[in-house]
């Protein structure tokens, strides 16, 4: 958790500089690229009520998803599907600067609060769905691990054999509880996830599915959205593994099997897919060939950069920019830094091409 706090300070010193400065300036002809993947979750009215900074930075206002649509306009981005994107990599495309708007997982404020925004300004928009969501067998356990949290004072409970206390009394230490158990949870291996997540949650009377019927999208406005042709669904496995912990041949289930079942709900052909949490801890070459053999257009990462001429070749692993609204401070001139390179280029130590 210190790190996580020195890097929010970092940020917070680090940002208002580089943008003041117009360093982005600097860094645009090198770093920015041919365009970008923006990277999503949800998009959620404001609210007053306590949460946990690591949820609450998956999430976004739809006053700002509007602001980062307006921003990119301004900017003379052309703002595309996935499909567009790999056409223009093949085609040597060189006039306009593009973006992409994708979301991950497939929560039900895509479709309530996301959507009408995209309508509104005619704009596509793309989004990649764990298919146990609306299936509604995913355990939502993130969320309903916050919500006890915030919820408790302390926290019991005991973990292959090991007793865990966590006092719960402040923000700050609902914080670190959070963070620490979170940890202890996904930290393991994925075919014994589900029985971590039983007993951390043992000695509370939890309802698990409910949450998964609060927040995740059904397959009905699923098919409505994928009508519309603003809108690409593309896969993201069927439980949102930790791909680099199970076997190729558990991996290439998880692919195919997320993709054949929202062809089947969607009839219609699902050519994109994005790695569950994927940075360099999930997804490897292995990963990518595995997708390649998938017969995917494009795959997505987490890992953050721009896209450039290269990756043409690599289009099964190809990298995004997160939008954090939280992260920002809600500015969207921050944007300039992200999508201009600057803040890539430090992260990437000067690479391009990761």
């Amino acid at each position: 958790m210190y790190s996580r706090t020195i890097k929010r300070v970092s940020a917070r010193i680090l940002f208002p500089l580089l943008s003041h400065s117009r360093s982005y300036y600097l860094s645009k002809p090198f770093y920015s690229g041919l365009g970008s993947i923006l990277m999503f979750h949800r998009v959620c009215p404001e609210s007053s009520r306590p949460r946990i900074r690591g949820n609450a930075g998956l999430e976004v206002t739809p006053e700002y998803l509007e602001n980062t649509i307006k921003f990119l306009r301004k900017n003379n981005y052309e703002i595309v599907s996935l499909s567009r994107v790999a056409k223009i990599l093949n085609d040597n495309y060189k006039k306009k600067k593009f973006a992409v708007l994708t979301f991950d997982d497939g929560y039900i404020d895509n479709y309530v609060h996301a959507y009408p925004i995209f309508k509104k300004h005619r704009v596509p928009f793309s989004i990649y769905v764990t298919t146990n969501f609306p299936d509604g067998n995913a355990i939502l356990w993130w969320y309903i691990l916050e919500d006890l949290i915030l919820k408790e004072a302390r926290i019991e409970f005991q973990l292959n054999g090991l007793e865990y206390q966590y006092s719960c009394a402040s923000l700050l230490q609902k914080e670190w509880a959070y963070q620490q158990i979170h940890g202890l949870i996904l930290n393991g291996p994925s075919n014994d996830l589900n029985q971590r997540i039983l007993q951390v949650f043992k000695n509370y009377d939890i309802d698990f599915l409910k949450k998964t019927s609060e927040l995740a999208l059904t397959w009905e406005q699923i098919r409505e959205m994928s009508a519309d042709p603003l809108v690409e669904i593309g896969a993201h496995t069927i439980n949102h593994h930790a791909l680099s912990k199970l076997t190729d041949s558990a991996v290439q289930k998880e692919m195919e099997g997320s993709r054949d079942k929202i062809e089947s709900e969607i009839n219609q052909k699902v050519e994109h897919f994005s790695y569950p949490f994927g940075t360099r801890k999930e997804v490897g070459q292995r990963e990518f060939r595995i997708a390649k053999k998938c017969g995917f257009k494009t795959s997505t990462t987490t890992t953050i950069a721009n896209i450039f001429k290269e990756h043409k070749d690599l289009l099964e692993q190809l990298p995004r920019i997160p939008v954090n609204q939280k992260r920002d401070n809600g500015k969207i001139n921050y944007l300039n830094l992200w999508l201009n390179g600057t803040l890539p280029c430090i992260i990437n130590k000067f690479k391009k091409i990761l």
